[in-house]
């Protein structure tokens, strides 16, 4: 293969990314074969993947059409294991890859299919298929189309983003959630083989609590922190106590692990930098499906409602985005011929959200001060010496919130869920 002279050999990105890979993602974007490669500067910084490494690479390919005489070309984001193998134990890096390689690989392979069998007049496209995934534990890598090149962008962390833009969430995560509803339904067996054996619980699992409790005490500090400057005294004060009266971590894992007839294939990771917003159409799109869950659609909905909108927007506009996303996975079921006053009628939303909308608290004190750091108070996780793990909160060090718009920003969100009768 003719390739550039370039600084990164393609082992460097992992020794299972080999040209043969190569080959097999040209084939993916609709080419023959890979005729050459280069890696362009990566313009990633350290907050945008604490689990993962990511690199570019763009590949010329043989076009499959005849008499097309310019090659393709094909830009490609890789997301790998890290090679330092403390940071990969500490983070538990083999569990989250093996859980993205299985929801790309099988998981959204089987509902795309299952869409496509029913030739939906507006198919669900807010998730791009992988070219290639692969995990072993220590290779571990997905490759993905690059989204930047078509003008999709993150939204600010800190900032957050406004009404309209929240609502094509909203209405995105409908969507994505109708999918294993209608597939649940018409093909019963089919889903629950994919949703039981093909998604994993990387977050809260009774066997993963000694790994994450100590640093979830920390996040409840803080949050008791912001809250005592913020609102001391108060019958909110006394609300958000009660929330954590209870061994939070065992809380969460009884969240995420109960399921019922409307639980579905949750994205799981629901902050603001998982959504791609384009530049200059109302189009978006999904990334990162580490956490990807089998639950509740309600811990979707209210990790992004409080991880992602202010309290002045949800005072004015909650409802309007309850509308949106049952409005969006209303349209998605009957594209695909099932009933959404049947299977998800408007008031099976309102009873979900009571029973588990309490879970959107539970991330938001972890995913709000993780939005308001500063790229100077990310830690360089490579510099992890040797190959054990190493406790989390000795790594993450997360302090009380400086300012007030930012400590108000958590507390709120307890007024808003005990103003919804969600802690309860």
């Amino acid at each position: 293969m003719d390739t550039q002279r370039v600084a990164l050999k393609l082992s460097d990105i992992s020794p299972k990314f080999t040209e043969e890979t190569l080959d097999e993602i040209v084939r993916c974007a609709g080419g023959k074969r890979c005729t050459g490669w280069k890696i362009p500067e990566t313009n990633f910084t350290k907050g945008d993947a604490y689990l993962s490494e990511l690199y570019r690479i763009q590949l010329t390919g043989e076009p499959a059409e005849p008499g097309r005489d310019e090659p393709l070309v094909v830009n490609v984001v890789v997301k790998t294991i890290p090679k330092n193998v403390g940071r990969r134990n500490t983070f538990r890096s083999a569990d989250f890859f093996r859980n993205e390689a299985n929801f790309y690989n099988v998981v959204l392979k089987e509902l795309y299919r299952f869409q496509d069998a029913r030739k939906p007049a507006n198919p669900f496209k807010d998730i791009n298929p992988c070219y290639v995934a692969y995990t072993d534990g220590v290779n571990d890598f997905v490759a993905m189309e690059d989204l930047g090149q078509y003008g999709y962008k993150t939204a600010s962390r800190a900032e957050g983003v406004g009404l309209e833009e929240c609502k094509r969430c909203m209405r995105s995560l409908g969507r994505f959630h109708a999918l294993s509803l209608a597939m649940k339904e018409q093909e019963p067996d089919r889903f629950h083989e994919i949703a039981q054996q093909h998604v994993e619980e990387t977050y809260y699992s009774a066997r993963l609590k000694s790994w994450y409790n100590n640093f979830l005490q920390v996040q409840i500090d803080i949050a008791r922190d912001a809250m005592a400057r913020e609102y001391p005294g108060t019958e909110l004060e006394r609300t958000m106590e009660k929330f954590f009266d209870c061994d939070l971590y065992d809380h969460m894992v009884y969240l995420t692990h109960t399921r019922n007839q409307n639980s579905v294939i949750n994205h799981g990771d629901c902050w603001m930098p998982n959504f791609l917003f384009h530049d200059s159409t109302p189009a978006m799109r999904m990334i990162d499906f580490q956490l990807a869950r089998y639950c509740s659609p309600a811990l979707d909905i209210a990790f992004f409602v409080y991880s992602c909108t202010s309290q002045a927007l949800r005072d004015a506009h909650y409802q309007d985005l309850l509308g949106a996303y049952h409005g969006g996975l209303a349209e998605m079921l009957r594209d695909l011929g099932s009933d959404p006053d049947t299977v998800f009628p408007r008031a099976e939303l309102e009873k979900e959200m009571r029973q588990y909308a309490r879970f959107g608290c539970g991330m938001g004190i972890e995913s709000i001060p993780f939005s308001l750091l500063d790229e100077s108070e990310v830690p360089d996780l490579d510099k992890i010496t040797g190959e054990q793990a190493v406790p989390i909160e000795q790594l993450w060090i997360l302090r009380p919130i400086a300012s007030q718009a930012g400590r108000r920003r958590l507390a709120d969100m307890f007024r808003h869920a005990t103003d919804m009768g969600y802690l309860n």
